[in-house]
């Protein structure tokens, strides 16, 4: 085979490789940038062209409930008004946020009727324009009677760990895990319930023993948004220092601390003689179902929010998210995160947990990544103040 036919044959399993995908185009050249977005009906179909500085590296992919198109534009930066596009009727909202560090994701919130048919990218002399074709019913149809999705409160469950006869870590001089987490808690909810558009419920209010299981029932029954529980860490070597953020792992831990960890919060059950190795049907599927893909990526979304706030302020032990088998964190429809606010074993930061000043700081960078992650995440958003 001549190097030649190698790479026409390589070119082309590639291509049959990613036919199940997307529509994705070749990498994006660096410093792209998104200069215009414009709109037209042709027949049935209405069209959505991005014009690039550049070819852009994309993935296009449709949400449910409501209905949603998003666009990740890779390495790319945005210089045009979105909200412009309000006017033309095609959307009910567009928003965008940089995703990922240096993504610039757009989602525009559809009328039910409009849905994502195809992709292409068309390079011209002055723009890389990346065509998005929607089938847009109301051309057909002419007219189409759609009921606008009612505006909530997007609902936090709260959970500051351990309690009762479970008193988590303990520091040096005698503080408890329970007491500060949970003071810390109480400062987050009301920060969260001074902000238009939140509505917390705590999985624990005073020093009681709640078991893991339940902690995750309460999330369910309350049909939470996002679950957000409360720790403050500890370590053999007491010179560790700093806030950690967790999600969900299925396929182990990211540190041999992180499993460390996850193993002895897991432990808080066996403390008020519960074990979660057991046969119940509704256990399964609460605590045991992984199949979230969504609620995980979401969960990571949410983490790199929190970790990136506590960092403005406080010192972090790992900036990007850790991820461990923690039980208290399988919810498979709520996006759910483990803050580990401090270190409790290490002496300075134990006595700065037992301070206001200190619990107040970590409660309003809690605040403040919940609320930008709503704000660019969640559709219902729009009852929030930010």
């Amino acid at each position: 085979m001549t190097s030649s036919t190698r790479r026409t044959f390589i070119r082309r399993f590639l291509l049959a490789s990613c036919a199940t995908l997307l529509p994705v185009s070749g990498f994006a050249e660096q410093g792209n940038t998104l200069e215009e977005i414009a709109t037209y009906r042709k027949g049935s179909n209405a069209h959505l062209t991005l014009k690039l500085t550049h070819s852009p590296h994309y993935k296009v992919f449709t949400l449910k409930n409501p209905e949603r198109l998003v666009v990740d534009l890779q390495q790319t930066k945005n210089a045009y008004a979105v909200k412009s596009l309000h006017k033309l009727g095609l959307f009910k909202d567009v928003r965008w946020a940089i995703h990922h560090g240096n993504t610039l994701r757009l989602v525009f919130d559809l009328e039910k009727h409009i849905a994502f048919n195809s992709t292409s990218v068309r390079r011209g002399a002055r723009h890389n324009e990346l065509i998005i074709t929607l089938t847009d019913s109301v051309v057909v149809q002419h007219k189409v009677a759609t009921r606008q999705p009612e505006k909530r409160d997007i609902i936090i469950v709260v959970d500051p760990g351990h309690g009762g006869k479970d008193p988590g870590a303990t520091g040096k001089h005698g503080t408890h895990e329970k007491d500060v987490v949970l003071a810390i808690g109480r400062m987050l909810r009301e920060k969260l319930n001074r902000t238009q558009g939140f509505k917390v419920i705590m999985t624990r209010d005073k020093d009681v023993f709640i078991p893991l299981r339940d902690r995750v029932n309460i999330a369910h029954k309350h049909k939470a948004d996002i679950f957000v529980s409360v720790h403050a860490d500890a370590c053999e070597d007491r010179s560790v220092r700093g806030s950690s953020v967790y999600i969900l792992s299925n396929k182990g831990a990211t540190s041999v601390m992180a499993r460390r960890l996850a193993h002895r919060e897991n432990n808080s059950d066996l403390i008020g003689g519960v074990s979660l190795n057991t046969k119940d049907n509704m256990l399964a599927k609460v605590l045991l179902d992984l199949s979230q893909t969504g609620t995980l990526q979401a969960s990571t979304d949410l983490a790199n929010t929190v970790i990136s706030n506590l960092a403005k302020t406080e010192k972090v032990l790992h900036k990007r998210v850790e991820r461990a088998a923690f039980a208290v964190l399988k919810s498979p429809d709520i996006p759910s995160a483990l803050v580990e606010t401090a270190f409790i074993s290490n002496p300075h930061e134990e006595k700065k947990l037992r301070t206001k000043a200190f619990q107040n700081k970590i409660a309003s960078a809690l605040h403040e990544g919940i609320t930008h992650y709503c704000l660019h995440n969640i559709p219902e958003r729009n009852l929030i103040v930010g």
